[in-house]
């Protein structure tokens, strides 16, 4: 069952990868089922368009107030154009997908927070779903020690309780994640990252209540089926961390795509 659900939240999302805070949520199956369950009829019009404005608004802040260096010419000669290709793909995905995945897990909070998210009850046309044939490459791999190492450091610096995610992708190549990260760290530690951030998760919480489905988790249901409450605290507290750090990662994400070049995003949505 967890194969299936990962594999559609693959398609639904349109990425070859899943972040460590979805996997975090499938510890707990049922939960984890239900959630997804709950929040995959979102993922239409209104989901794209706030993912698009949390990209707008992450990339404006970077290149206004974080301004990252172009790190292609540190990388030339040291990769082949075909790594530099896929570093270049790997932040662009990253770009595209941290938004999603901050309203996924922000909307995965609030159910666990008993709290039930409305729906507006407009209907909306379907939207493309699968994994663009661009990323099919792509996954979390094993990464050096060097490489290790930096991401712990990011971890922390960031403060997320696993791996960010959009930086992992960048694990296979040392110089890479390295350059981006000895650019990075030091804006993550400024006075503009903090309200950079709180900016991106005051734009999730308005926005979720713009999607059309309710949202909620049937609790009785879930008990009947052995979930315990003890479990959803369980599940709530390790959402919650998560919840906060990922703005982070969507900031992070589009400091990388900047730094990277900005490749073109096209109408992947």
């Amino acid at each position: 069952m967890l194969g299936a659900v990962r594999d559609d939240i693959r398609q639904t999302l349109r990425t070859a990868w899943i972040d460590p805070a979805l996997e975090a949520g499938a510890a707990y199956p049922a939960i984890f089922t239900a959630a997804w369950s709950a929040v995959r009829p979102n993922v239409g019009k209104s989901f794209l368009g706030l993912a698009k404005a949390l990209r707008a608004d992450a990339v404006e802040a970077v290149r206004e107030r974080l301004e990252p260096s172009d790190l292609v010419p540190r990388l030339q000669g040291q990769l082949a154009e075909e790594e530099l290709h896929r570093i270049g793909d790997s932040a662009r995905s990253a770009y595209l997908v941290a938004p999603k995945l901050q309203v996924v897990v922000h909307a995965f909070h609030r159910m666990l927070r008993r709290e039930r998210i409305p729906g507006t009850g407009r209907e909306e046309s379907p939207v493309r779903r699968g994994i663009p044939e661009w990323q099919r490459w792509m996954g979390f791999q094993t990464v050096s020690g060097d490489s290790a190492a930096m991401l712990e450091d990011a971890a922390e610096a960031l403060a997320t309780p696993a791996t960010p995610g959009v930086l992992r992708l960048f694990g296979r190549w040392p110089i890479a994640l390295a350059a981006l990260w000895v650019d990075l760290a030091p804006r993550a530690a400024s006075s503009e990252w903090g309200p950079a951030s709180a900016r991106l998760r005051r734009i999730v919480l308005a926005g979720v209540n713009t999607l059309p489905h309710p949202m909620e988790l049937q609790w009785g249901a879930l008990k009947a089926r052995g979930v315990s409450d003890d479990e959803r605290i369980a599940l709530l507290d390790l959402i919650a961390a998560f919840d906060s750090a990922l703005a982070a990662q969507t900031l992070a994400a589009a400091f990388a795509w900047v730094a990277f070049r900005s490749p073109e995003v096209g109408a992947e949505g």
